[in-house]
């Protein structure tokens, strides 16, 4: 019993093993541990002149844990530090009909509309949308994540509040965070893939991006210059076993140093990082020939360009 208190105790306060202020792997999206690396600041930057410039929906495509929510955390922290800006965000939109999705939306703009028919639903919106950003001069910013999860009835609905505009601008930004599933939904209602601004990837991390990426989230966490937390063996095999996932990176990572603490270890090792492979029953890939890795690639740049030919010139 003591045994289990102590290492309890150790999980706990891992961090402080290692001389940190704070835990540098938690798995939440906390803007503090934020790291802007490749298509992330490109995204963000390309997210913000949307909504900045009114223009509408633009699609922020990923993998489970290749960052959309982290990017989607560090934007929203950006955007509710302007006083103009009104943000509704919808976590999980799966709704039953487009009637509750509406009825969604003016919640998260602080409106209480009653579960009326779709039609005095949408006029009602309108109206609110008209009166906030041509009367009162305010950005609304709709984020919708785990879009994938949209019916066609909703998407519908968003196609229509799209068509609420003023010869300079869109009433409404919406900015749709979704697996890569909802490319193939959205450019199958053509209606609808037309009025989308922008399309955002987000692609797998390189070993020397994850390799920044550790280094920048233990440097927040209070790493002295020139300490270092993992040997370098334990480092390779960790950024090959995360391949490219920022989200498995951090877990796996933070596995490791709980296991290195655990048994009082001053460096994170290897072994360390297989045993917490082994905990989550993950096997360590192996790393593909530079020249299949190349075609791998090349394969899927061609399969994204087929997929958004229609937008190539937006």
């Amino acid at each position: 019993m003591a045994r289990n208190a102590n290492n309890l105790c150790c999980m706990a306060r891992y961090h402080r093993h290692f001389g940190l202020e704070r835990d540098p792997f938690l798995d939440t999206a906390d803007p503090f541990f934020y790291c802007e690396l490749g298509a992330l600041a490109k995204a963000r930057t390309r997210l913000s002149a949307s909504v900045d410039a009114s223009r509408g929906m633009t699609v922020v495509l990923g993998e489970p844990g290749t960052g959309k929510t982290s990017l989607c955390a560090a934007l929203e922290q950006e955007l509710l530090s302007d006083d103009a800006i009104v943000l509704g965000k919808i976590l999980d939109p799966t709704f039953a009909s487009d009637t509750e999705f509406l009825v969604a939306v003016g919640k998260v703009f602080g409106l209480a509309l009653p579960p009326r028919s779709s039609a005095a639903l949408k006029n009602a919106l309108k109206n609110f949308l008209f009166e906030s950003a041509i009367l009162e001069k305010r950005t609304l910013v709709l984020i919708i994540d785990e879009a994938q999860n949209l019916s066609d009835a909703n998407l519908e609905a968003l196609r229509m509040l799209l068509n609420y505009q003023v010869p300079a601008k869109k009433l409404l930004n919406i900015l749709l965070f979704g697996q890569s599933e909802l490319a193939l939904r959205i450019e199958a209602r053509g209606n609808l893939a037309d009025r989308v601004d922008g399309w955002l990837r987000l692609d797998r991390l390189d070993d020397g991006m994850a390799s920044a990426l550790l280094d920048y989230r233990l440097t927040r966490a209070g790493l002295p210059p020139g300490r270092a937390v993992f040997s370098p063996e334990a480092r390779e095999v960790l950024i090959r076993a995360a391949a490219g996932l920022p989200r498995r990176l951090t877990m796996l990572a933070h596995l490791a140093m709980e296991e290195a603490a655990d048994r009082s270890a001053p460096l994170v090792l290897e072994d360390h990082v297989r045993s917490a492979l082994f905990a989550r029953g993950i096997e360590l890939p192996v790393t593909p020939p530079p020249a299949a890795t190349a075609r791998n690639a090349q394969h899927h740049e061609s399969f994204f360009a087929r997929l958004f030919r229609r937008f190539a010139t937006k």
